[in-house]
């Protein structure tokens, strides 16, 4: 088995490092799709270009894409696009099996591991897992836990893509469907995706190049309430509607240590 994976990167990279390293030892090639110019036609942060390239030189990432966005297409024209871009470099750097991800997502080492010995002894086409989602800092989490799957592996054949709202057995993000064939689902103990969703330094910049963002009625609302809060109050999450979630303090997958990778 040789992983690929791939991130889908404009903003939110200030987590991209610290993702990496949940992973990197685990997986043999890591590309980054990223945009200076995201779907809606906004400039990213003066100092991505050049800290994606210094974590290539550190030997973080394999290979960067810059990918120009079609800005009539819609969101989830380019990232689909970009998912699929990154299935390519995988596929051209002989993985078997492929991923793709988000800055803002991270797996604990040994769980990542027992996935990808399960998938390799089923001979499992795909795969899924279940999130948990933190909100303002890595040590708060929602409570309850959603309901909602990422897709993890997918083998790679050949003609096999993503396909938007391709179907699937489990609730994953549209752009990150594929003909599933033999699948497999995993239960929270065996692996869950740990997404720091709301753990930001600048929320309104996520909120705004969201391929969600139509979604979310009143942004100044969501970035006011996020700026000011503190514990034990509930997070406030976007959506249609806008929902609020008890917060759950929690340090058993990094604690300070990754409060101080992803906040500092």
């Amino acid at each position: 088995m040789k992983v690929g994976i791939s991130y889908n990167l404009f903003d939110g990279e200030e987590l991209l490092e610290s993702s990496i390293k949940s992973i990197r030892d685990n997986v043999e090639y890591i590309s980054v799709v990223y945009q200076t110019i995201s779907n809606f036609g906004n400039d990213c942060n003066e100092d991505l270009v050049s800290l994606l390239q210094s974590l290539k030189e550190e030997g973080l990432i394999d290979e960067l894409y810059d990918y120009k966005p079609n800005l009539k297409a819609g969101g989830h024209f380019n990232e689909i696009t970009k998912r699929n871009i990154g299935l390519f470099l995988s596929e051209r750097n002989n993985c078997t099996h492929h991923m793709a991800m988000d800055s803002d997502e991270f797996y604990t080492s040994i769980q990542f591991i027992n996935m990808k010995n399960e998938m390799k002894e089923g001979s499992y086409d795909s795969s899924a897992c279940q999130m948990t989602t933190y909100y303002k800092e890595p040590i708060y989490r929602l409570e309850p836990k959603e309901d909602y799957y990422v897709s993890l592996l997918f083998k790679i054949k050949p003609g096999r893509r993503y396909e938007i709202n391709c179907p699937f057995p489990v609730l994953v993000d549209p752009t990150r469907r594929m003909e599933f064939g033999k699948f497999k689902v995993f239960e929270r103990e065996d692996i869950e995706m740990h997404h720091m969703s709301y753990v930001r330094k600048d929320i309104r910049t996520k909120l705004t190049n969201s391929s969600a963002s139509p979604n979310f009625k009143n942004i100044d609302r969501l970035v006011n309430y996020y700026n000011s809060w503190e514990y034990p109050k509930q997070g406030l999450m976007g959506g249609a509607p806008d929902k609020f979630y008890d917060i759950v303090k929690e340090e058993k997958i990094g604690g300070n240590k990754l409060k101080k990778n992803l906040i500092n």
